[in-house]
């Protein structure tokens, strides 16, 4: 019997019906293929950012289309996704960060300035993902990487995806 992947529930109905809609949030959906081609950019941008086997990478936000795409892509990739219930306190939030030790958190702008001085006091967080266009500037004492989802998307790796997680 062979066992099948999270991720790879996606690719498996992107080949069998890529026009179908795989996932629909208020206005907006996209079909199987759009889906898995999501997944498929943000694994190569996890790559890309040296995302290692079994690394935690955080997702900090409410029910929306990066929110699930995340969930597909971070094993995809090798890592493994850390789900932050988005009504959480911002000490609630970083004591998920650093007891998970989160490396990566994948958040909104209003999410991350609410966060500065939980993300300071954790050492393992070296990357912050913004779901919108113009990141904000953190306040934190310590260096960590901001990058909007555009600018993460367009970091492609050449590292090939894992074939077994």
């Amino acid at each position: 019997m062979t066992s099948t992947l999270l991720h790879q529930l996606v690719e498996h109905s992107a080949a069998k019906t890529p026009e179908a809609i795989a996932i629909r949030h208020k206005q907006t959906q996209w079909s199987y293929q759009a889906f898995a081609q999501s997944c498929q950019y943000i694994a190569q941008a996890l790559l890309a950012l040296d995302l290692t086997r079994q690394q935690r990478v955080g997702v900090y936000l409410p029910k929306q289309m990066e929110t699930a795409a995340s969930f597909f892509a971070i094993p995809k990739a090798g890592g493994v996704f850390v789900p932050i219930n988005p009504v959480l306190k911002a000490p609630q939030v970083g004591h998920i960060l650093r007891d998970c030790d989160v490396q990566i958190l994948i958040t909104s702008s209003s999410r991350a300035l609410g966060l500065s001085e939980e993300l300071q006091h954790s050492p393992e967080l070296h990357t912050v993902i913004i779901v919108e266009d113009t990141p904000p500037t953190l306040n934190t004492t310590r260096p960590i990487r901001v990058l909007s989802l555009q600018d993460f998307l367009s970091q492609q790796s050449d590292r090939p995806l894992p074939s077994v997680i």
